[in-house]
């Protein structure tokens, strides 16, 4: 019978630690699983998890290699780490003295205690998807010579950076996770007002009304940025981000 072997995950102390880039490709020199290419996305997606799936030696040599260079981490057993649920969508939002109020695209409502919340995360971020673009092709030499010079629009399947600003609620009870998104295809409503991509001053505003409604340690670290770059370069960072503070609540340092 086959046994299945343990990786392991480096987690951040506190997310406020940084590294830089070339500081991780001298530590991963020690680590035959961490590619010096990897550092790159590595150091990009710094958001609570380091990297993960390493043997435990490799995972501790690591966290050496990289407390000598200031980045302090724990050594965490991928399978200790919380895995996340799919989200219930929700479009509309609205914070009440006693609970928040939310309303999906069909109308259905739902009314949530704020004692019920564990954890909002948020921000904005940048997104790659596959989109289908139009190119101009000529010379194509499965045409007929006659016809190679003659351009003709193709359409091409290319992975696009797409700007988006989300929020997601963590609750004890279920639905455990709603969230509420805008990019340039969709808007939410905050209050009733239609809120779009390009409404920092308002998305801003929603984000400072969580930070004083909310103890810091449930909001999320791209609540608490004040301007309107993208905190979070890629999907993957944010969700990273989410999993870090749920076992962090679970096993506090």
């Amino acid at each position: 019978m086959n046994r299945q072997i343990s990786t392991y995950s480096l987690l951040q102390v506190s997310l406020d630690q940084t590294i830089d880039r070339k500081s991780m490709e001298e530590a991963s020199t020690v680590v035959p699983s961490v590619a010096r290419a990897d550092c790159a996305y590595l150091q990009r997606d710094l958001f609570g998890i380091v990297v993960s799936n390493l043997p435990l030696a490799e995972a501790r040599i690591f966290q050496a290699e990289l407390k000598r260079r200031g980045l302090l981490t724990e050594v965490v057993a991928d399978s200790e780490l919380p895995v996340l649920d799919q989200p219930f969508t929700v479009q509309r939002v609205a914070f009440k003295e006693d609970a928040l109020v939310f309303t999906d695209t069909v109308g259905r409502g739902q009314s949530r205690p704020w004692e019920d919340l564990v954890l909002v995360t948020g921000g904005f971020m940048t997104q790659s998807k596959l989109k289908t673009v139009l190119v101009m092709e000529t010379g194509n030499p499965e045409r007929p010579r006659a016809l190679q010079h003659l351009a003709r629009l193709e359409q091409q399947h290319r992975f696009q950076e797409v700007p988006e600003f989300r929020l997601d609620f963590f609750f004890q009870t279920t639905p455990t996770r709603l969230r509420a998104s805008v990019s340039a295809e969709s808007i939410m409503f905050f209050h009733e007002r239609p809120v779009r991509l390009r409404d920092t001053a308002l998305l801003l505003g929603a984000m400072m009304d969580l930070q004083e409604r909310l103890p810091p340690e449930k909001v999320g670290f791209g609540l608490k940025q004040t301007d309107s770059k993208n905190t979070y370069p890629s999907l993957h960072g944010y969700e990273e981000e989410i999993r870090w503070h749920f076992y962090r609540m679970k096993s506090p340092v």
